[in-house]
């Protein structure tokens, strides 16, 4: 059996831990990012991998639709499919009253959520003859816990952890979902955090803490525990999960 494995966000921090694993499985590994990586080229050239680089802005709606055109062809080939959304952006950061930018609102709904919904029905339509189809949603602990000054991003993890639900209840055998929260990570994103006034984020000593104390995981470790998870007889058992919940 052959294995096809869609990522996105794979420019840096969990993704590109992901990506990088990946692309030495020897199967096929595809990536939806901003960037192209010709370190995660080198690495799939010395495992035999087949990597299909398609470098898309998810908060573009035609750049999305035309790279799902590219998923069809390449989805159609294989018998096992992996659908990882992986891609996300934290901003806004900022209390209630001040979030009056639209455009930038918009976008973060697209780039968390709405492009997950719409590359998982064009990962479905394509795979609808595989034996094995797993989609893995990265949602975060602030979709389960409100935060204040981060009601966007709560938002729209809330709402990804939501819509795996009701997409379980849609495909029931048919397809396996899980909505997994990978902990704190020393990525990209936490330092945008720490870098945000505590007027915008009162919570700001809490993950300044995080970092201080060298409480954030390693991106290549949770990289690592979230693909053995995805690939466990159990996956999907469990549709809002946490990856802290499984052995180091």
């Amino acid at each position: 059996m052959t294995t096809i494995t869609i990522i996105t966000g794979t420019t840096r921090g969990l993704g590109a831990s992901m990506a990088e694993q990946l692309a030495a499985t020897g199967q096929h590994l595809v990536t939806l990012s901003r960037k192209t990586s010709d370190a995660l080229a080198t690495i799939a050239a010395k495992h035999s991998t087949t990597l299909t680089q398609l470098n898309v802005d998810l908060g573009d709606s035609s750049a999305l639709a035309k790279a799902a055109l590219s998923l069809k062809a390449l989805i159609a080939r294989h018998d096992r499919v992996r659908f990882i959304h992986n891609a996300g952006i934290v901003t806004p950061i900022d209390q209630a009253e001040n979030l009056n930018d639209l455009a930038v609102i918009n976008n973060a709904f697209q780039v968390n959520i709405t492009s997950a919904i719409y590359l998982t029905a064009q990962v479905l339509t394509a795979s609808h003859t595989a034996k094995d189809r797993r989609i893995l949603l990265i949602s975060s602990g602030a979709g389960r816990n409100a935060s204040s000054g981060w009601a966007v991003y709560c938002a729209t993890k809330a709402a990804m952890d939501r819509y795996a639900e009701a997409v379980k209840l849609d495909l029931g055998d048919r397809a396996r979902i899980t909505s997994m929260a990978p902990g704190v990570i020393d990525t990209d994103m936490q330092v945008t955090i720490r870098s945000t006034p505590k007027e915008a984020l009162p919570s700001l000593d809490r993950f300044v803490g995080f970092h201080q104390n060298k409480q954030l995981g390693a991106p290549d470790v949770v990289a690592r525990r979230i693909l053995t998870a995805l690939e466990s007889e159990g996956y999907g058992s469990t549709t809002i999960d946490d990856i802290r919940q499984y052995p180091a």
